[in-house]
C-alpha cells in the first residue's frame, strides 16, 4: 500500500511538475493556496483536492499570461502588416507613377530623334571646310570651287554652290591670325556634295578638314563616341554617327549611334 505524502513531499513533488515541464513553466502556489495546504492533512481527499486546484491555478495563471501575450503578438502583426499593406500600395503608386513618367520619356525622346533627324535631312547638302586663310571681299563660292579643282581634282564651278560663308565670330583683325574661322557650305546636287566630301583624303597632311555639316545634338554624340573608352574610332556618314565598338572577343563591330544610351558601357 502506498504511504500518504507528506507535505514536504507534495511540494517536491510541485516543483517538479515546475521544473520539468518545458514550456510554459508553472508559478509557485500563492500564499492562500499554500494556507490552504497547510490547513489539509496529506492523508486527506480533502488535500489531494486542494494540491490539484493549486496546480489547476498555476496552469490556469501561466495559460492567461501566455494567451495575453499572443494576443500582444498579434496585435502587433496585424500593425505590421496593415503598415506593409500600406507600403505595398504606395509602392504600387510609385511605380505606375514611374511606368507613367517612362512613357512619357519614351515620347519626348522620339520627339527629339524625330527632330534631331528632320533637322540633320535639311542639312543633307551642306558642308564645313576648315582651316582656310580669310581675307577681305574674300568670294567663298570661288574660294570652295577652286579647292575641288585644285586639290581635290573634282570638276566643280561657283555656280554648283547655292552659298557660302564663315561660320561665327572673328578671332582677330583679317589676316593676322592662324586661327580661321570654318566655311559652312550649302551645294545645289546632293551628289556633288557627295564627292566633294568623299575627295577629302586627298587633303590629308595639309591643313584643310573637310566634314559634314551636324546638328548640334549629333556633333555632341559624335565627340561622346569618340570619348567613349569602348569605341575604337567613331565618324559620321550622310549625318549619321557610326563607331567601331570593341568585342569581349578582342574584336570590334560597327554600330550606329542614334541617342546616348546606344554609347557602350561594355565591350559587345
Amino acid at each position: 500500500m502506498a504511504k500518504p505524502l507528506t507535505r514536504s513531499q507534495s511540494q517536491r513533488e510541485l516543483e517538479e511538475v515546475s521544473t520539468d515541464t518545458a514550456e510554459p513553466v508553472l508559478e509557485p502556489p500563492s500564499p492562500r493556496d499554500m494556507k490552504e495546504l497547510d490547513d489539509t492533512t496529506p492523508e486527506s481527499e480533502s488535500f489531494k483536492a486542494v494540491l490539484a486546484t493549486c496546480i489547476d491555478n498555476a496552469i490556469s495563471r501561466k495559460i492567461t499570461q501566455l494567451t495575453q501575450e499572443v494576443v500582444k503578438h498579434e496585435s502587433h502583426l496585424f500593425d505590421l502588416a496593415t503598415e506593409m499593406d500600406s507600403k505595398t500600395s504606395q509602392l504600387l503608386s510609385l511605380n505606375d507613377a514611374f511606368v507613367h513618367l517612362q512613357t512619357e520619356v519614351n515620347r519626348t525622346e522620339q520627339y527629339m530623334n524625330r527632330t534631331n533627324e528632320l533637322d540633320q535631312f535639311s542639312m543633307r547638302d551642306n558642308l564645313r571646310i576648315f582651316g582656310i586663310r580669310e581675307h577681305d571681299n574674300e568670294n567663298l563660292q570661288e574660294t570652295v570651287a577652286d579647292l575641288a579643282k585644285n586639290k581635290l581634282e573634282l570638276d566643280v564651278s561657283a555656280a554648283d554652290i547655292d552659298w557660302a560663308h564663315r561660320v561665327g565670330p572673328k578671332y582677330s583683325p583679317s589676316g593676322t591670325s592662324t586661327k580661321q574661322r570654318s566655311i559652312l557650305v550649302k551645294f545645289k546636287d546632293h551628289r556633288v556634295r557627295d564627292d566633294y566630301i568623299k575627295s577629302r583624303r586627298k587633303l590629308k597632311g595639309t591643313s584643310t578638314v573637310i566634314k559634314e555639316d551636324l546638328t548640334r545634338y549629333n556633333q555632341q554624340l559624335l565627340q561622346q563616341a569618340r570619348d567613349n573608352k569602348f569605341t575604337e574610332n567613331a565618324w559620321s556618314k550622310d549625318g549619321k554617327i557610326f563607331a567601331l565598338v570593341k568585342t569581349t572577343g578582342g574584336g570590334s563591330i560597327v554600330r550606329r549611334i542614334i541617342i546616348t544610351r546606344d554609347l557602350p558601357d561594355l565591350p559587345l
